[in-house]
């Protein structure tokens, strides 16, 4: 592995928004970067919801060679267990910071910013059993990375100006609108945008001539329903989606929609990314393999067996199914615990989902598993404009019933979804991953 000095050039990153420049943001990180060197604290937890002034801390840590915990979220709780695990704290006044906030630095004599590779980044994530789990990264394998995603995507996002939707908390949003954007050179307007309108107004304001958009698919399933993104379509240049599953007929509707390529990545937290795919069609499922990355099955399964330059052993063993096309190509065929028991009958969360995703009235659902000594199967259903109006004209009882009845087309009796929730949206995180664990406190 290549543990090499990088550097960041601080007057190549390129902003695009009015209230922040390069020299300011160079000062704010020499000023930090100060102050870290006359810190015996090694490792530190970071979290600042503003991007601007949450790189400038990362990369002043990052120079002064200091280990680096990304909490998911600033609630107080998390913040209180992360901390156990750190030695001081940067960032916003939710968090206590040792080092107070400061954008108003004295100009420092720093040409550029040099970052040692063996330089440690640990993110917290959870999944989708809301359980924090530590997950450390050297910063050369974040580089490679960014290096793998240029080789991969450069040209599609050449002159383009990133804008996001997603954290920079989470690995993915710290790939896309922080280290690739600033490592490569690439346009990017730092806040986080969380409705489409905000980003119409940024792109017109801001007079940006092309654009990249960085989302998760909570955000572009709810751009189904109302896109505002039409309006400046003729500068959105290519979409990217990770985190989680994104519907295919979102996906298809999308590009054809605002004339646009959107690139799906899969990966995790644990492994990095595994793989991209370009849909052209509906039932166009396969993934392609980034450089370095290799797929196999485990022994005698068909779950997912992956080497990759972006992981600290030499292999992992997911818990996704693959159907193997071709050394560089893959289908998903779900997760190894989708095919679950009840009443002694097997039956796949995953295909029970696919068909509730099929009814006129729905949005999106997700299939859970409840009770302790009786197992039974919960649907959480998002339903659409037509099923909402629906709902307020029937019992819930005889709504719940019209669901079981449409499922019974496939589904033994004992299979069926025994309770239904209907939420306003499915509980998506900042990272497009499901909270299961809402869901089910919700049939306690």
């Amino acid at each position: 592995m290549d543990l090499n000095t990088y550097r960041i050039d601080p007057q190549a990153i390129k902003f695009f928004d009015d209230t922040h420049d390069n020299t300011e943001w160079f000062n704010i990180v020499a000023g930090y970067r100060s102050e870290l060197l006359n810190s015996s604290a090694k490792k530190w937890l970071l979290f600042e919801a503003d991007t601007f002034l949450f790189s400038a801390m990362f990369y002043a840590l990052l120079s002064a060679g200091k280990s680096i915990v990304l909490p998911q979220n600033a609630q107080s709780e998390h913040i209180r267990e992360i901390k156990k695990h750190t030695q001081a704290s940067i960032g916003c006044d939710a968090i206590s910071p040792d080092l107070p906030t400061s954008k108003d630095w004295p100009s420092q004599p720093l040409s550029s910013i040099e970052i040692e590779g063996a330089t440690e980044v640990t993110f917290f994530t959870s999944g989708s059993t809301g359980q924090a789990k530590a997950i450390l990264k050297q910063y050369h394998q974040l580089q490679t990375e960014v290096d793998c995603l240029e080789t991969n995507f450069g040209e599609k996002v050449k002159d383009t100006v990133f804008l996001s939707t997603v954290s920079h908390q989470h690995i993915y949003g710290l790939l896309f609108k922080v280290l690739w954007p600033f490592a490569k050179k690439h346009g990017v307007v730092c806040q986080a945008f969380e409705y489409p309108e905000h980003i119409v107004n940024q792109v017109n304001n801001q007079n940006i001539a092309d654009f990249t958009l960085v989302a998760s698919p909570a955000h572009l399933h709810r751009l189904q329903l109302d896109n505002p993104l039409l309006s400046v379509q003729d500068r959105l240049k290519g979409i990217f989606s990770s985190g989680g599953p994104l519907d295919a007929d979102a996906n298809i509707a999308l590009q054809q929609n605002l004339n646009c390529q959107l690139t799906e990545v899969y990966g995790s937290t644990e492994t990095g990314g595994i793989a991209w795919r370009n849909r052209d069609t509906i039932t166009d499922d396969d993934w392609h393999t980034f450089a370095g990355v290799t797929v196999a099955h485990q022994a005698d399964s068909d779950l997912l067996l992956l080497s990759s330059p972006y992981l600290n052993q030499n292999q992992y063993c997911g818990d996704d199914k693959i159907a193997l096309i071709s050394p560089t190509q893959f289908r998903l065929l779900g997760r190894a615990d989708d095919v679950v028991k009840i009443e002694e009958k097997r039956i796949s969360l995953q295909e029970v989902q696919q068909r509730c995703k099929q009814h006129q009235y729905v949005h999106d659902v997700c299939v859970l598993v409840i009770g302790k000594k009786r197992k039974q199967l919960a649907a959480v259903i998002e339903l659409n404009a037509l099923g909402k109006e629906a709902k307020n004209t029937m019992p819930i009882h005889l709504f719940n019933r019209m669901f079981k009845g449409y499922l019974a087309q496939w589904f033994e009796a004992v299979t069926l979804p025994k309770r239904f929730r209907y939420p306003p949206q499915l509980p998506y995180n900042s990272q497009g991953k499901l909270n299961r664990k809402a869901m089910e406190s919700d049939f306690e």
